[in-house]
């Protein structure tokens, strides 16, 4: 769990990172899109995170801000070179694409819900109880598993976790499904205020537990090996941590 004073250690870091210009010739500066806005400190943070690590493979970045299933739309057609982070099985929903092996981070896919007692157990028990389920647009692990497991009447979407976060409050749905690490960030940025507001929300069950990485084009598989050993070298060199310290303080301090 990253702590106050590690926030407030790392807020001298780093600025915060956007487009970056590179002095590379365009067809050796990657371009990137992710799941979330520009201005995420998770997306600041993968910014970060690979704008070291291609600048140390001779080649340049970019950063396009574009919607999640634009995003996904770019990357399998090649209008950019790849995606910043995605789990695991992405690759079997877009085979196509190349998942660099080494991982950015954990992933959890998790349930949120209000209800007292209420908990996420098995697919079974939410088609029989006919309970409300939501999610976030752009997540499409998650839209495939609740559309798979569950009658299209259950299942409803949103496109930001604090819509997510009042419709459990107002009891319009019943668990609200999201990436964990999203959710604890959202709660962790709020005002005191509306915290307490948030209190009711607990999680409710964990779905899966996965990895996150990068994918490429299959025109830039050729980079996928190195840039899975540089990665996992920013790693073990403490890079990766420091500039996801970096982004959530730069964050913090904007608040």
């Amino acid at each position: 769990m990253i702590t106050r004073r590690q926030l407030l250690a790392a807020s001298a870091a780093l600025p915060i990172a956007g487009h970056v210009a590179a002095a590379a010739p365009a067809s050796d500066v990657l371009r990137f899109v992710f799941s979330r806005p520009h201005d995420n400190p998770r997306t600041q943070w993968l910014i970060r995170v690979y704008t070291q690590l291609t600048s140390e493979l001779g080649l340049g970045f970019d950063f396009v801000e574009v919607p999640p299933k634009r995003a996904t739309a770019m990357v399998l057609t090649g209008e950019v070179d790849g995606e910043l982070g995605r789990t695991f099985d992405y690759q079997l929903l877009y085979p196509s694409l190349v998942r660099v092996p080494e991982p950015n981070n954990a992933v959890r896919f998790a349930a949120y819900a209000t209800r007292p007692g209420l908990r996420f157990d098995t697919w079974q028990a939410l088609r029989a109880g006919g309970i409300q389920c939501e999610y976030r647009l752009g997540i499409v692990e998650l839209e495939h598993m609740l559309l798979r497991e569950l009658p299209a009447r259950q299942v409803s979407t949103i496109a930001t976790i604090a819509q997510g976060v009042k419709k459990l409050q107002l009891g319009r749905t019943d668990l609200y499904f999201d990436v964990e690490e999203a959710v604890s960030d959202y709660l962790y940025f709020l005002g005191a205020e509306q915290r307490k507001a948030a209190s009711a929300m607990r999680q409710a069950g964990v779905l899966l537990a996965t990895t996150g990485h990068a994918y490429l084009n299959s025109s830039r598989a050729a980079l996928a090996g190195p840039m899975a050993v540089g990665l996992a070298r920013l790693k073990r060199q403490g890079d990766v941590q420091r500039h996801l310290l970096a982004s959530l303080a730069a964050y913090k301090a904007r608040l």
